[in-house]
């Protein structure tokens, strides 16, 4: 195992435990940050190839639009943090895309959340009697989002098999 699959394990189980984290306690370490950015140093010092310098200016310009959403109440400060994380292992090139494929995930999973809750609802199975995470008006877990479309855009992108 070379240091670009150790940046890539670092970063998927980083990843994941933020999504879990945030299923679990609707917050998320930020550890996990670091360590997704260290997954990414670690890539970089593996792949010869590797533009320091576009994946950093993809890592802050997701930071200052996700500083912009997090003003205005779009994002929690976690969510933000780690898809800055997960933005140092794009470039320049493929952030949009990046940020396409973790909106689309974060849509699907508001509109599955949605559902069930309301369903619930429905059923009669509401406020303190029901999990925080299918109560009605309860957060949205983004970093299961952030997950998926991670997942999505590194199987497009990074040599992970």
């Amino acid at each position: 195992m070379n240091l670009a699959d150790i940046g890539l394990l670092l970063m998927a189980l980083a990843v994941l435990a933020a999504a879990g984290f945030d299923l679990w306690r609707f917050e998320i370490p930020d550890t996990l940050t670091i360590l997704i950015i260290a997954g990414a140093m670690l890539f970089g010092l593996g792949t010869p190839a590797f533009d320091w310098a576009r994946h950093a200016a993809a890592g802050g310009i997701c930071f200052a639009f996700g500083l912009l959403a997090f003003t205005r109440g779009w994002l929690g400060g976690g969510d933000v943090k780690i898809m800055t994380g997960c933005a140092c292992w794009a470039t320049l090139g493929t952030l949009v895309e990046q940020a396409v494929l973790i909106a689309l995930a974060g849509g699907v999973l508001a509109l599955v959340l949605f559902l069930l809750r309301r369903s619930l609802a429905l059923a009669g199975v509401t406020g303190d009697n029901a999990p925080r995470l299918i109560r009605v008006g309860a957060d949205l877990p983004y970093a299961v989002g952030i997950a998926g479309g991670m997942a999505v855009w590194a199987m497009r992108h990074l040599p992970l098999f």
